[in-house]
């Protein structure tokens, strides 16, 4: 009977920031025994190695872009430079690459910059987020050369600046301090997610977006069933990138981050070719060969998290949605994830934090769905929020979920409505007695980057309604 390690892991919950650090790592496996006519598949990625110096790899990338000018030539002759970087609950590791791209506005003297964090409808952060995040040395290198620092403030409509709207109907606010700038240099972590993939333009919307832009997005096409795990030409992400275009993004560091947080490859370039060529390196590491095709649907899914990732479910539960295309309707979803919480100067959030925005939709059900698409439409739902627990809660509509984590979390579960535990062994035997003793399963330990190739969908496709919706 083979004997499975589930990763069961967070950062340290005052650790914000602090990506591959393993000191300030809640790093703990989970074992689980599956017997061997039961395991359809257990899937761990070949990962490379990681390289050696971040700052020099992020200053070839500066240098050598896949194509077009090097980030030196765009700003040549010190032209005005917004740097937007991602906010305090990525794991990307700013502070070490910062310093390449400060050295090049230094070389090409350049007088007008900023440094802008692209957190979206995210709360600010805090002048400890800010110091893990940024580092000490750069801010006092960014005060020594005049760089500003600024945060985005989505509800302060005097801060934005009006682009236009996109061709799928989203009015374009992007904040003044970056549409003003001439060139504009995105740095985030790139990887697959329920939208699509993260990183590239998603710095600019939501990133640094107002909150109109980010609402009437988020709104009209979260829901799509084009908006998946893969679909990088899904309206959603399309959309995005379109908006990153109206602000004139000129170059991206896409950052590939390794399951314990360690930088795998920083891809350079324009946007957005170098972020879908980051993407498809993410795929060739993280995506697997789907075996349902020849083995079914799986009727119970083992997830892990791993470090470094965010405290809350509300974002290492995002494996839901990829765990979903190989779980049949009805099957269960055990899904392992300690969600120690956060603690920051701004509150205290507890693991379970804006998924208590499902407990009104209760249980889940086809027909509270259909309540929550109404309410979506009539913005009593705010979806910079929603665009996370509705797909969540959408699976559960179809799939029964069994959260593993931590004893604190429990009393909170059990408010909402969702199943929780501490055993990993008593959730699994729970799940074998209600699909039997031939029930067929998957263990994807590292669910939140995992996704079957199958799903992948790089190029744009035109919109068909499923069949069942012409009859």
């Amino acid at each position: 009977m083979p004997t499975l390690k589930i990763p069961f892991e967070s950062l340290d919950p005052l650790t914000i920031g602090s990506a591959g650090d393993d000191s300030k790592v809640y790093r703990e496996e989970l074992e689980l025994d599956v017997p061997e006519q039961n395991l359809m598949a257990a899937i761990y990625p070949e990962e490379p190695q990681p390289v050696a110096d971040a700052t020099e790899a992020a200053r070839a990338a500066l240098a050598e872009p896949i194509s077009g000018p090097s980030f030196r030539d765009l700003i040549r002759g010190g032209k005005s430079v917004a740097i937007v970087i991602d906010n305090q609950f990525r794991p990307t590791p700013t502070s070490k690459l910062l310093p390449a791209v400060l050295d090049l506005l230094e070389a090409e003297e350049v007088t007008d910059a900023c440094v802008i964090t692209g957190n979206g409808k995210v709360f600010p952060l805090s002048e400890s987020d800010v110091q893990q995040k940024v580092g000490p040395e750069n801010l006092e290198r960014m005060r020594r050369m005049g760089i500003g620092f600024f945060q985005n403030e989505p509800r302060n409509e005097d801060a934005y600046t009006y682009l236009g709207v996109t061709s799928r109907g989203t009015p374009v606010w992007v904040h003044s301090e970056v549409a003003r700038r001439e060139v504009k240099i995105a740095i985030g972590h790139a990887q697959a997610n329920h939208w699509g993939y993260g990183g590239g333009g998603k710095l600019i919307m939501p990133g640094v977006a107002s909150d109109e832009t980010i609402e009437c997005n988020h709104c009209n096409f979260t829901m799509s069933p084009q908006t998946h795990y893969g679909a990088l030409a899904g309206p959603m992400r399309s959309d995005i990138d379109e908006i990153a275009t109206m602000t004139g993004l000129d170059y991206t560091l896409n950052v590939l981050l390794d399951t314990r947080g360690r930088v795998l490859e920083i891809v350079g370039g324009p946007h957005p070719a170098a972020h879908r060529q980051a993407i498809e390196t993410f795929n060739d590491i993280y995506a697997y060969e789907n075996p349902v095709s020849e083995k079914g649907q799986a009727d119970i899914a083992v997830c892990g998290v791993f470090a470094p990732t965010d405290h809350l479910f509300f974002h290492t539960g995002w494996g839901c949605m990829s765990s979903d295309f190989v779980l049949k309707d009805g099957g269960t979803v055990l899904y392992c994830s300690p969600s120690p919480g956060v603690h920051t100067e701004v509150g205290d959030f507890p693991g379970l934090a804006l998924m208590d925005l499902m407990k009104p939709y209760m249980p889940p059900t086809a027909e509270n769905y259909q309540r929550v698409l109404r309410d979506i439409h009539h913005r009593k739902i705010q979806m910079w929020a929603g665009c996370i627990w509705v797909p969540i809660y959408e699976v559960m509509t179809r799939k029964h979920l069994t959260l593993v984590t931590l004893e604190e979390n429990l009393e909170m579960a059990a408010d909402i409505g969702i199943d929780a535990t501490t055993s990993l062994d008593g959730a699994f035997a729970a799940a074998m007695e209600r699909h039997g003793p031939e029930a067929r399963v998957i263990v994807l330990p590292y669910a939140r980057y995992q996704l079957p190739r199958n799903a992948i969908r790089l190029e744009a496709e035109p919109f068909r309604f499923p069949q069942e919706a012409l009859r």
